[in-house]
């Protein structure tokens, strides 16, 4: 027979070791992300998993809900588009996100290097249902895509998000 005491320790090591693993405390590997028909891909976080719930378009979502950090890539082949640059392209994508964030504020575009690939990275703040955002909004130039990355968190945990954003944004590459 278990004693009482027993039961309530066993039940408690069960409890932090579930709370340990829905936090991700435990460690895992980053997994490569495939995407467009396996055209493409990122590496994933190790605490991220996939999602399908963050945009209908987007050819790859996933993030972390704990940690309330998120990301979208949305590739659009530029055969449906006449003749347009990456920046004009970033601007109209940046002016539909626009259009749902109240006090929208952008920065300055950044020119980073992706794998060889020139980008332009914009820091989009703003609020959506009363709650402030703060996104990375990258559109990256292949031969035959524009691909535009949206990676966002709460304003409060963006800062701690930022190293994962950065490390999913330089693991793009065309396969």
């Amino acid at each position: 027979m278990i004693n009482k005491g027993f039961s309530i320790r066993l039940m408690l090591v069960i409890v932090v070791i579930s709370g340990f693993v829905a936090c991700d405390f435990l460690p895992s590997k980053p997994k490569k992300v495939e995407f467009l028909d396996q055209s493409f891909a990122v590496i994933m976080p190790a605490s991220w998993s996939l999602r399908s719930d963050l945009n209908d378009v987007a050819d790859l979502q996933m993030g972390n809900s704990f940690k309330e950090a998120y990301t979208i890539i949305i590739s659009e082949n530029k055969m449906n588009f006449d003749d347009i640059s990456m920046e004009d392209h970033s601007d109209i994508t940046r002016s539909m996100i626009k259009q749902g964030i109240k006090n929208y504020h952008e920065s300055s575009p950044e020119i980073i290097d992706i794998e060889g690939y020139r980008a332009l990275r914009y820091r989009l703040s703003g609020s959506v249902n009363g709650v402030n955002i703060v996104y990375w909004h990258v559109t990256l130039e292949t031969e035959n895509h524009y691909h535009q990355m949206l990676l966002w968190s709460l304003k409060s945990k963006f800062p701690k998000n930022e190293a994962a954003f950065d490390s999913v944004i330089q693991s793009f590459e065309e396969i």
